[in-house]
């Protein structure tokens, strides 16, 4: 076939189709803009929403004008080399509007004629997008900006969105909270909240522990689902200190003080002591520090250097290798390996020998070690937390007790009160013992007399909330009603002090922590300066 009959057959096709596009009226009354174009780009159709999108008159038979920004690189080449369409969500036309194309192949046969372009003018979608984009902008600032935590979640508690604080507040600095559900962040699901828009104090639960917080639930006006706002109640805050449900709780202002110092540095590894009198809570803060501090998920391992003996000790403390003594059938590593990455809590360090502690203190200098019997120097990354309820100063004196370990364990050290100097603290502890021990026993245990708590009040607690826990436990235990009363109450009578010796020792332990000031040691036991001066007088203090 010659080239003047080819050339003939193209232009009586390019003739047909436009005689058809142009009797296809269906075309012409589209709200989308229509053109279709020779392969050698001239029009060969348009229909009227074409010009009024594009703002221009065109005639056909007329060279394609470059309408799109992309014309520089006009994609009718990708379109015949590939015989496929292309599709382009957002383009400037030369009038600055908003178009989404289309281009596709049109072919009679095998022979490529062109293409057929599609536009819409999508000026106002784009605009309202950005409207939008600006709008999300302005809420994640807004939500960010709030120091209460926010989440948004479902109709069935699983997080859409949350805002910037609500990781640190709920203790989930490292986690995506987005799909999660509200029961695995704070141990509550939607039933258990508060109805939507009543502000309720409730406690929730986090890996720093278990908190009161101020819960607020909005519903959200479209779609299905709620904002739950989440503030941190500190006065009556309640701290997790291991799994399950022992917790610190306290309304003792010395107390409460120790656990706002604690806030402050569990972020730090720096060393810790902890002093005071056995069934104090010195283990527990212990563990309370591990869980406030960004060593969280690494192990919490503890050593009673009381409980092991001396010539077992530093095996159990470094490690020790094959062959090490009688009986080492194998190497094993210590508690200062296993704690690597954690924190190392020695309790009742004071209890530890005396050459031991040249050990543990080129351990606590150097983070290093050897495996006893080992030549091979091992490094361990942890924090370590130390605790006694001797008076360390006095084994210093006697010769007992290495000074340079003290200063270097006790860069903070924090003495903990007997419960005897934060009896506030007694009817809260006394609850909560209750309902644990009713909980674990399965008794309908609903409280406690006023005359049993009167006896409690009474008593000095040598073996502190230790003994205090012990003393309800039973109680809940032998109780044949639902109240505890007296008789329920197994305290040595004999070794209770009296009304007057008890308010002596009170005052007394109340002056030496306030440097004899005695305004504020009236404003700690709670009555008025003159009326301190007349108890001291009258007690002879």
């Amino acid at each position: 076939m010659g080239f003047m009959q080819r050339k003939e057959e193209y232009y009586n096709m390019e003739k047909k189709l436009l005689d058809f596009f142009n009797n296809v009226h269906f075309l012409q009354v589209l709200f989308d803009g229509v053109i279709i174009v020779s392969k050698d780009k001239k029009i060969l159709f348009f229909n009227e929403s074409a010009e009024k999108i594009l703002e221009e008159r065109f005639s056909i038979g007329s060279p394609c004008p470059a309408f799109f920004s992309i014309c520089q690189s006009c994609p009718m080449n990708i379109v015949e080399e590939n015989k496929s369409g292309v599709q382009i969500y957002d383009i400037r036309t030369k009038n600055e509007k908003h178009v989404c194309l289309s281009i596709t192949p049109l072919f009679v046969g095998d022979e490529f004629m062109g293409v057929i372009e599609v536009f819409r003018d999508v000026s106002k979608v784009i605009f309202y997008m950005e409207e939008v984009k600006k709008q999300k902008e302005f809420i994640e600032v807004t939500l960010n900006s709030i120091i209460e935590a926010v989440l948004i979640v479902d109709d069935r508690g699983n997080v859409i969105d949350y805002n910037a604080i609500a990781k640190k507040v709920l203790c989930r600095e490292y986690e995506e909270l987005k799909g999660k559900n509200l029961k695995d962040i704070v141990k509550l699901s939607l039933e258990e909240l508060p109805n939507p828009g009543e502000r309720t104090d409730i406690y929730i639960e986090t890996p720093c522990g278990i908190h009161k917080a101020s819960i607020l639930l909005s519903p959200l006006k479209i779609g299905k689902g709620f904002v739950i706002s989440f503030y941190i109640v500190p006065e009556s805050m309640s701290n997790l200190l291991e799994k399950g449900d022992i917790k610190i709780i306290t309304k003792n202002p010395i107390f409460r003080n120790i656990l706002n110092q604690i806030s402050v540095i569990s972020d730090y590894d720096t060393n810790i002591l902890l002093e005071g009198e056995t069934g104090t809570g010195k283990s527990f803060l212990a563990k309370y520090i591990h869980y406030m501090s960004p060593r969280r998920n690494g192990p919490f391992v503890k050593v009673n250097c009381t409980a092991i003996p001396d010539t077992l000790l530093e095996a159990e403390l470094f490690g020790h290798v094959k062959g090490a003594f009688t009986g080492a059938v194998r190497d094993k590593p210590g508690k200062v390996e296993l704690a690597d990455g954690g924190t190392l809590f020695l309790d009742e360090i004071g209890d530890m020998p005396l050459h031991l502690q040249a050990k543990i203190l080129h351990f606590v200098q150097e983070k290093e070690f050897e495996r006893l019997g080992d030549t091979k120097t091992r490094k361990a990354n942890v924090r370590i937390i130390a605790s006694t309820n001797r008076n360390l100063k006095e084994l210093i004196r006697r010769g007992q007790f290495r000074e340079d370990l003290y200063y270097r364990l006790g860069v903070v050290k924090l003495h903990i009160p007997p419960l005897r100097e934060r009896k506030e603290d007694i009817p809260l502890l006394v609850n909560h013992f209750i309902e644990k021990y009713s909980k674990m026993y399965s008794r309908r245990i609903k409280g406690i007399s006023s005359e049993a708590m009167k006896l409690l009040l009474s008593y000095n607690f040598p073996g502190n909330v230790r003994e205090l826990e012990n003393l309800i436990e039973r109680a809940v235990i032998t109780c044949r009603g639902s109240i505890i009363n007296p008789e329920d109450i197994h305290i040595d009578m004999d070794s209770m002090p009296s009304v007057k010796e008890e308010e002596i020792e009170r005052i007394r332990q109340v002056l030496e922590q306030t440097g004899g000031n005695r305004s504020l040691a009236a404003k700690i036991l709670g009555m008025h300066r003159t009326t301190l001066w007349r108890k001291m007088k009258e007690l002879g203090l």
